[in-house]
């Protein structure tokens, strides 16, 4: 996960309004249709809801995934767990799990893994376990998952930043990982410590402080996006959300569907294909046609578009608990372009920013699609200016996510198309 994300009291937007490739413009008519597909086995309900009990959240999407100890009948559905095209890889808190999954274990040493995984703003510290993993219709056996958990191994004093160990911290019971990427951290990982691995791994000898030691994990051991591990449509996913008015709306229902050309309930259709890098970001312009910020990206794992800072936008910022987001005395309506790596299509994306201090005062809201906020933390000063366009920017499209080296009828991925 890249973004900012994860419990937030308000969120961002981005309006279907216009979609322009290379210098032809039109309507959002002109775009691809957006529907909303029926259940069926490739295809999930995904959910903008309030969130857990006594937590809340606001631009949230959940599903429910089932988790089984691999190769038996010894199944626990979990539900409200956060689905996340800016990440690879199933993460539950372990304070849900009621079945004991067995432990991942390193293939050289024997030893148990364990992972830091690091968020822009905060980190999730657990063991790995061995589960097969069950979404609607679809299954991937025997993948590594992270049980998000302090208490089985200490967290290691190079696994910094804000704890979001936690459901109230967290807002989920737990992320699910379906972005372009197979592996959540692939060859770096793999690479020795002395290479430039980041160290996100680690094996475990002990359950005492200092008891786990960063590691160099193969990527078969590493924790994986499940969809790529199907059986059947496997080379990527749709989001499919309805459009939400401009005051919000209580609660939404939409489609998480598997695979991409796979099915009559999966073609591409009219969507306009933005080829991506290999880290799964292309080019967004803004102000048009001077900024050009390379680092951008589609992340349904974010509850709102953070983009740049007050300075660059000329957008002020809120205070106190909204200092997450801008706060314009008015609503305001804006345009970025974003471009495919290989510089061939441009889209345009017309998107508002609207006051969070005005909109959450209606406490049954949580699905918004005109807020948005910085790019760089409050809380851990400047992490870069990028355009991380979060869940609003779903609203009302059909968001297509192709995994890495997978074939599709657009093409290899990675790719977003919408």
């Amino acid at each position: 996960m890249r973004g900012h994300r994860l419990r937030r009291t308000g969120l961002a937007c981005a309006s279907a309004a216009l979609l322009c490739l290379g210098a032809a413009c039109s309507d959002s008519s002109g775009a691809a249709p957006n529907h909303i597909a029926a259940l069926a086995d490739n295809v999930a309900e995904v959910t903008v809801d309030p969130g857990l009990p006594l937590i809340g959240y606001v631009n949230g999407l959940f599903a429910t995934v089932t988790v089984c100890v691999p190769g038996t009948s010894d199944c626990q559905s979990i539900d409200h767990v956060l689905v996340d095209t800016g990440s690879s890889g199933l993460r539950l808190l372990g304070s849900e799990l009621t079945i004991a999954l067995p432990a991942w274990t390193d293939d050289s040493s024997g030893l148990p893994l364990a992972e830091c995984t690091q968020f822009v703003d905060s980190y999730i510290w657990g063991s790995l376990r061995s589960a097969d993993i069950k979404i609607a219709g679809e299954q991937a056996s025997n993948l590594a998952v992270q049980v998000v958990d302090e208490s089985t191994y200490p967290v290691p004093n190079d696994c910094t930043g804000k704890s979001a160990d936690t459901a109230k911290d967290l807002g989920a019971n737990g992320i699910v990982g379906v972005g372009t990427l197979v592996q959540d951290c692939g060859a770096a990982c793999a690479a020795s410590l002395s290479s430039g691995n980041p160290g996100l791994y680690y094996t475990c000898a002990s359950a005492s402080t200092g008891g786990c030691q960063a590691a160099a994990v193969p990527t078969a051991k590493q924790v994986s996006n499940p969809v790529a591990f199907f059986t059947q449509d496997n080379n990527g996913t749709i989001i499919e959300l309805p459009a939400v008015p401009a005051a919000g709306a209580p609660s939404v229902t939409g489609s998480l569907v598997f695979g991409i050309g796979t099915r009559d309930n999966n073609v591409l259709a009219g969507a306009k294909v933005i080829r991506l890098d290999e880290y799964g970001t292309f080019l967004t312009q803004y102000p048009t046609p001077n900024g050009r910020y390379a680092m951008s990206f589609v992340d349904s794992g974010s509850n709102g578009i953070y983009f740049l800072d007050s300075s660059t936008t000329r957008i002020p910022a809120c205070r106190g608990q909204l200092s997450s987001f801008y706060c314009p005395a008015s609503e305001m309506n804006l345009s970025a372009k974003g471009q495919d790596v290989n510089g061939v299509v441009t889209v345009k994306v017309n998107f508002s920013i609207a006051n969070p201090g005005i909109l959450l005062t209606n406490s049954t809201i949580s699905a918004l699609d005109n807020l948005g906020g910085p790019s760089i933390s409050p809380s851990s000063g400047d992490i870069g200016m990028y355009f991380d366009w979060g869940l609003p920017f779903y609203f009302g499209r059909n968001v297509f996510t192709a995994i890495t080296g997978q074939s599709t009828p657009g093409g290899i991925g990675p790719f977003v198309a919408f």
